[in-house]
């Protein structure tokens, strides 16, 4: 992995806000456009409910051109135009904003904003991994389970 610099590490950490803002966007577009059984408990924050239904409108995709497969822990999204991926944690409300390091490599490599920030991860995992585990010894991610992390509410100066 490449050296950081303080200003780098501040976009990386703005690219997680980015994430956990985009990533409970899809999870509330697929919740109001889906047929989902249980939807009273998910509109609740079950989460874990969500499955794959069909799209209200009647479409491959949910509004904006967003596909989806909900496949075990995670809902796979793919924007059919401009091809950003988010793979999202399921559960409850707050666990939308945990982070894979591979996933979250993903995004960045997806996203026009911030694809730049790759070069900066040789091994797409385990650099990334690193570099979580670096946030979590400074406060600034706290581990949640297996190689997922997120963001804690401490202030970084």
């Amino acid at each position: 992995m490449l050296a950081l610099t303080k200003e780098t590490t501040d976009e990386l950490l703005e690219a997680m806000d980015t994430y956990k803002r985009i990533a409970q966007e899809l999870i509330d577009k697929l919740i109001s456009e889906t047929r989902q059984a249980e939807n009273e408990e998910i509109i609740n924050g079950a989460y874990h409910l969500l499955s794959n239904e069909g799209v209200f409108n009647g479409e491959e995709y949910l509004s904006g051109n967003w596909h989806f497969d909900v496949h075990g822990e995670h809902c796979m999204f793919e924007n059919a135009e401009t091809g950003q991926t988010l793979e999202v944690s399921l559960g409850n409300k707050d666990d939308v904003g945990n982070m894979d390091p591979y996933f979250f490599y993903n995004f960045l490599k997806s996203t026009a904003n911030y694809e730049h920030l790759i070069a900066y991860f040789e091994n797409p995992f385990g650099d990334m991994l690193d570099f979580f585990e670096r946030l979590a010894a400074q406060n600034v991610l706290i581990h949640v389970h297996g190689v997922e992390y997120r963001k804690t509410n401490v202030v970084r100066v």
